[in-house]
Formats: C-alpha cells, structure tokens, sequence
C-alpha cells in the first residue's frame, strides 16, 4: 500500500475497511428489506439442518478468527525487525488489507445463512462478527502496538503525522 503521509495512511486503510464492510452490511439490509417487503422464500426449512448450519458456520468462523488474529501478530513481529516507519507501515498495510478482506468474507457468512435460512442465531452472528470488525479497526495506537514503535515513531503514528509538521 503506497501512500505519502500517515494521515493519508490511516485514511486509505479506513475506507478500505468501510468499503470491505458494505457487501455483508447490505446483504444484511437487503434480507430485511426484502422480508418485509415481500413473501422471501426460506431455502433450508429443515430445522436440524438450520442448527447445524448455524453452528458450523459459527465454529469456521471462530477458527478463522484465530487464525487471522495469529496471523497478523506473526507477521507484525516480523515487519518490525524492518528498518524505517514507511516501510514497517507500508508492509503491515498489506497485512492489514488482508485481515479486513477475511474479516468481511467471514461476516459475510451470516447475512447469507439468514437469507438461506431466516434463522435469528444468523442475525445475532452477524451482529457480534460486526462488532468484531469494528474492534480489530487498525487505530493509530493499535498500529503502533503491533510494530512495538518507540519514541518519535510511536508519536508520528499516533498524532498521524501531526506531531512534526
């Protein structure tokens, strides 16, 4: 990820993410919308088959998450063996993109099973997969913790370049 301030740094990796979040937010709408609008089919009736769907899906995205949390720590400790903040900042921004990508497809998951379904346990999935989402919102001080940053680093990063202009 290219960019020439880190004010410019946080504003790309903040509509990256907003943008990643629209596709399963709108899924989500359009279900709603579409369930009280119209007559919506339920695709999977079967009640069993609903609660293992629910489940699995939930299981797979747990797993995912965990995955996804290790993934990104191991290669923060990586990056920050890296000298220069634009370059440490630069290779965690693709790490980041990437974790926003998995965030939003796993999200994703649970506006389609209630589509697919109709089945609440989706709506409440979604609703705390989404607030997962907006946890793991890459601040300036959770960047800075990720790369270990000191000193005038730690303070560029956190005031987005503000502190030496």
């Amino acid at each position: 990820m290219k960019f020439n301030s880190v004010k410019e740094y946080f504003f790309r990796l903040n509509n990256t993410g907003y943008q990643l979040m629209m596709v399963p937010l709108l899924v989500f709408i359009f279900h709603y919308a579409s369930v009280y609008a119209f007559a919506a089919p339920v695709w999977i009736a079967d009640a069993a088959l609903v609660n293992y769907l629910l489940i699995g899906v939930a299981v797979v995205a747990l797993t995912i998450l965990t995955l996804v949390h290790f993934f990104v720590r191991s290669r923060a400790a990586k990056i920050l063996k890296q000298t220069g903040l634009g370059l440490k900042l630069e290779l965690l921004g693709g790490v980041l993109m990437n974790r926003f990508v998995a965030l939003a497809l796993i999200t994703l998951t649970m506006p389609v099973g209630l589509v697919l379904t109709h089945h609440l346990g989706f709506t409440l999935g979604f609703v705390i997969l989404l607030a997962w989402y907006f946890l793991n919102w890459p601040t300036p001080a959770q960047v800075s913790h990720l790369l270990k940053l000191k000193g005038d680093e730690k303070e560029m990063v956190l005031s987005k370049g503000e502190a030496f202009k």
